[in-house]
């Protein structure tokens, strides 16, 4: 059966206050689900393409043609929840143009699952992981069989009767899946061809529940839960990526998506000794703070980790743990990134901005808290409340933020102890902030305390001209941008070389 995915990979910009359109964020990102998918269904003799899609179609009519050029018997669009109105577009393009039934999968289906049942054109929704759920799908199609009741799918008929059918198990051992289709890729067109880096994820499901992520929900539609949270074997995982290498040989960079590489049961220490060996490229990687140890952190570099990130979030304890459900002491955040300066892993501190219940004070705490565990690099976006989190819910019931509304739109949540304007100041500001109280920590003691109590009377004032501040940063940060993007499009390898520098990659040999 000839099986096509359609993965809408570009952000329509919504201005939040106008709901004009205002650009378009090129995508060219590897999603992990679509060549596992992809692999399990050509494993049993299925045909699969992908129509990637980077950026908008040159028009409706160029779309429906490239689409019904693939001759496709199913189709099934990737939905995340940003995308999902380019979704809802498409969908309602191929209604009247093709016979082949329309499948709509990934996170927004998952957790939204009545809303993307509805959309016009979309015949079915898979709930959960796709794998087993998509094979007998397309098993029992192309026998001509009854599939109304396959386990994670529901089914929609040309009635409007929907067929609601339960969510099966996490597979509990997902080394038993083929190696992902990584061929199916263009990798041309992938964002980390560029700059030589290839994308990986070696385990599924992350075991925390933080208030503002969706996986608490997604872990709870599953009958065996406790299963949720699982990694391939080292011996596994090492095939993985030299397939990898293999189909991108120009990789000379690795980027491991996962929430977090599993630390227990001597899972890293044989993982990293064979990558060491065996693969032996520069990586970054993703940790939870409270689990890093001097042995994890001597282990990840000696393979060859150059730079580590870590959810901060917020540096005020109580939005932290009571609000974020973090459940993280500031202490053990500190040892962390103290543990990965002795080895010299470069680190990277994530952090939100405009969380329900902040204002201006509680932002400055996480400006303090950056400045005091010394991160060689600090994000700080303005939080987004994705539907069906417990965070979402909260700002829906304070009114902060609407229950229904364009994905496409940065929503922040508009509260009264951080109006817009200076929510806008206290993103554009942070590492600003951030540099001028590491400055000041650098002064002698009878210089550095006046200093920062003038830092902080500034930062915490009403009277800041906060609109006319945005509006320079903002002219500001797009010149570096622009000029950032120019050298890495027209000198590659001098961005690399500059990058390597100042990120300390150490390559083996």
């Amino acid at each position: 059966m000839k099986f096509l995915f359609i993965y809408p990979d570009y952000k329509v910009e919504i201005d939040p206050e106008t709901h004009q359109e205002i650009g378009i964020v090129r995508g060219g990102w590897y999603m992990e689900g679509i060549a596992s998918i992809s692999a399990t269904l050509k494993e049993h003799g299925h045909d699969v393409a992908l129509y990637h899609l980077i950026e908008p179609p040159a028009s409706d009519e160029a779309f429906v043609r490239t689409v019904l050029s693939h001759e496709p018997e199913i189709i099934g669009f990737v939905t995340m929840t940003r995308e999902y109105p380019q979704v809802k577009h498409f969908a309602r393009l191929l209604k009247d143009r093709t016979e082949a039934p329309i499948i709509s999968g990934s996170y927004h289906p998952t957790t939204m699952p009545d809303e993307v049942i509805g959309t016009e054109g979309v015949d079915m929704c898979c709930r959960g992981e796709g794998e087993m759920a998509v094979l007998e799908l397309v098993q029992k199609m192309s026998a001509g069989e009854d599939y109304t009741g396959v386990e994670s799918i529901w089914v929609k008929e040309a009635d409007g009767t929907v067929h609601r059918n339960a969510v099966r198990g996490v597979l509990e051992d997902i080394d038993v899946l083929p190696l992902p289709d990584f061929g199916i890729f263009d990798f041309s067109k992938l964002a980390g061809t560029g700059i030589k880096t290839g994308v990986c994820i070696l385990s599924r499901g992350c075991p925390y529940s933080c208030s503002y992520c969706s996986n608490k929900k997604m872990r709870e539609i599953y009958p065996n839960q406790r299963c949720y949270s699982r990694f391939h074997s080292p011996e596994y995982s090492i095939e993985y990526l030299k397939k990898l290498k293999a189909t991108f040989p120009e990789m000379e960079y690795l980027n491991f998506k996962d929430d977090i590489l599993p630390w227990k049961d001597q899972w890293l220490e044989t993982f990293t000794a064979a990558y060491k060996k065996e693969i032996g490229l520069p990586f970054i990687c993703n940790y939870r703070a409270n689990h890093v140890t001097p042995e994890i952190v001597r282990m990840l570099r000696d393979a060859g980790c150059y730079q580590m990130f870590f959810g901060v979030e917020s540096g005020n304890d109580h939005i932290r743990n009571d609000v974020l459900n973090r459940k993280m002491k500031r202490e053990q955040i500190k040892t962390a990134f103290d543990a990965c300066r002795a080895v010299g892993i470069k680190t990277v501190a994530y952090n939100m901005v405009g969380l329900p219940f902040e204002d201006k004070a509680a932002i400055l705490d996480t400006i303090k808290l950056n400045v005091e565990i010394r991160s060689d690099h600090a994000l700080a976006p303005i939080y987004y409340p994705y539907p069906d989190t417990e965070l979402f819910e909260v700002a829906v019931e304070h009114g902060w933020v609407p229950p229904l509304y364009d994905y496409r739109e940065d929503k922040f949540v508009d509260q009264p102890s951080l109006p817009r304007d200076q929510l806008y100041f206290a993103q554009r500001y942070f590492r600003t902030f951030l540099g001028l109280y590491r400055g000041a920590e650098r002064l002698p003691d009878g210089l550095q305390k006046p200093l920062e109590r003038t830092l902080d009377r500034v930062w915490l004032s009403p009277h800041l001209p906060h609109k006319a501040l945005v509006g320079i940063q903002d002219g500001r940060r797009a010149a570096a941008e622009k000029a950032k993007s120019t050298l890495r499009e027209r000198s590659p390898k001098l961005y690399l070389k500059l990058r390597d520098t100042v990120r300390g990659v150490r390559r083996s040999g």
